[in-house]
């Protein structure tokens, strides 16, 4: 409406014929009147140049020019790369998945003959557990693989595009992180179960990496449990050659006391000292029954009775010292067989703790043996590990429509960026 009404007071000026007085006070109105309307209108100078016919056209165009480049730049070159790149380049990945559990063999041992009641308790399996998700995302593995296959052959070959294939001269870290790209692990916290997948370009690759990956995961947990058998084999060992010297050196004294002393063995001995005891006391009766038989018809001190007395006399101190070897004190202050009993029987039990010992030694010994050359921990996977019909990667609708987002992100804030100068330049 101001503008309507300020061209209809100039043409209203220059149709009615005025005074030159009056022609310049109305011209001085119309342009204070036209000067109000576009302060109050547009205080932009760029728009004011434009309502006044001065509007700075050079500058207008170099930020057009610079808001189309930042388009092509930003959205239309980067959505079209990403189309051929998804569409036409990027080399298929197949993922296989296996989903296993960390079993521990300790419970079948404990029905062994040579393993302990025991079983081990499940924060061993959850530890075990937690080394192998830290052993698959660690270094140590892509040492282990490379042992068994070439990476760079498998993940950097020329068939493989360029953004997805493994750089020819990558170091140890750039395999690692390479590596994490292409496996993913994660566990169940309540079941404990653990499912890998890995990422091949090829079907049959993808499922024996799969493989691979459980076999290397399996034999570095038991190999955690070597260097410990090791050490517990070789202090058992040493606990039984202990224990055999010890009975063999007991056996040794058992046998030098048996020379000392005559005696091979108490209860023999007894039985035979009582055997010739019980025939020298018979035959004393005897020759005391003659001796009264014959006090009778003849004198005492004829020479039958002194005979009689004679052998008499010396079968006595042969009972006498027969009695002083069984528990009494010889002459020849040697020991008798109580003295002997209480002796071999105290080698007899030093020789039976030995012996019990050198039994319990060799007992875990075997043990020992037997557990260190089983494996003690397994993966078991209750599913195989799959071989894919169809490539997981590229989702080429998914990775365009984020492609799509981030290019509408970065080209929008890009694009706000320049107006929001050009209207600071206003």
């Amino acid at each position: 409406m101001s503008k309507k009404t300020n061209k209809d007071e100039i043409l209203s000026i220059q149709a009615a014929p005025l005074t030159v007085t009056g022609r310049s006070q109305k011209l001085a109105s119309a342009l204070s009147s036209y000067a109000r309307a576009l302060t109050f209108e547009n205080r932009s100078r760029r728009n004011l140049y434009r309502l006044a016919g001065l509007s700075p056209r050079t500058r207008d165009r170099v930020f057009s020019y610079l808001i189309m480049l930042l388009i092509g730049l930003t959205f239309v070159l980067p959505m079209a790369g990403s189309i051929c790149y998804y569409t036409f380049m990027a080399s298929p990945g197949y993922a296989s998945e296996v989903r296993f559990i960390v079993r521990s063999s300790t419970p079948f041992l404990s029905r062994d003959r040579y393993s302990s009641d025991t079983i081990e308790p499940k924060e061993k399996i959850v530890q075990d557990t937690a080394i192998l998700l830290n052993y698959l995302e660690s270094p140590a593995i892509i040492q282990d693989m490379q042992r068994q296959v070439d990476l760079q052959n498998l993940y950097g070959r020329s068939d493989i595009d360029f953004f997805s294939r493994l750089r020819v001269d990558a170091t140890q870290e750039e395999m690692l992180e390479y590596w994490k790209r292409h496996a993913s692990v994660s566990v169940n916290t309540k079941s404990g179960i653990v499912e890998l997948e890995v990422t091949a370009y090829t079907p049959n690759e993808a499922s024996e990496m799969v493989k691979l990956v459980l076999h290397l995961a399996e034999a570095q947990v038991n190999k955690l449990s070597s260097g410990m058998w090791d050490d517990l084999r070789s202090a058992t060992q040493e606990d039984v050659e202990r224990a055999t010297k010890e009975v063999a050196d007991l056996r040794g004294k058992i046998q030098e006391t048996q020379n000392q002393t005559g005696v091979f063995d108490i209860d023999l001995s007894a039985k035979r000292i009582e055997d010739v005891l019980t025939t020298i006391e018979a035959s004393i009766a005897d020759l005391k029954s003659r001796r009264l038989a014959l006090s009778k018809s003849v004198g005492k001190n004829a020479p039958q009775m002194t005979d009689l007395d004679r052998r008499i006399a010396a079968q006595e101190e042969q009972a006498r010292q027969l009695r002083a070897q069984s528990a009494g004190q010889t002459t020849e202050g040697d020991g008798n067989l109580a003295q002997y009993s209480a002796m071999f029987d105290k080698l007899k039990l030093d020789l039976s703790m030995a012996e019990g010992r050198l039994k319990s030694a060799i007992t875990d010994l075997e043990k020992v043996k037997l557990v260190s050359s089983l494996q003690l921990v397994y993966v078991d996977n209750f599913t195989e590990p799959t071989v894919p019909d169809t490539n997981k990667y590229p989702r080429v609708a998914l990775s365009l429509f984020l492609t799509l987002l981030a290019c509408l992100a970065v080209c929008g804030a890009a694009c706000g960026a320049v107006i929001l100068t050009r209207q600071k330049l206003d």
